[in-house]
């Protein structure tokens, strides 16, 4: 049931780190290797963020799949458009 954001992993990537960083102040940037949980970024912002990406990018964005793929690199792996689908666990390297 995974399916793929209309955008390339990069595009994905640089959109969340803008959304991120919007929201949080952290002073050396948003890390997109690290788990969201690491830098503050909680269960409640996750969700709206799903919301916000539904609307930005016109499909629809489980707030599980924030969790199974929890960092920004791991999540734009498995849901940009390009590129081949990340493993069921999520948990692992994105690339």
């Amino acid at each position: 049931m995974n399916q793929r954001l209309p955008c390339d992993r990069d595009t994905l990537r640089n959109w969340m780190v803008a959304y991120i960083g919007g929201i949080l102040s952290l002073p050396g940037g948003v890390p997109t290797d690290q788990n969201f949980d690491a830098y503050g970024f909680d269960s409640v912002e996750a969700v709206v963020m799903a919301g916000v990406m539904e609307e930005e990018f016109g499909v629809q964005v489980d707030p599980a799949q924030l969790f199974e793929y929890p960092s920004i690199d791991a999540f734009a792996a498995a849901f940009a458009s390009d590129g081949t689908m990340a493993s069921a666990t999520g948990t692992g390297s994105a690339d």
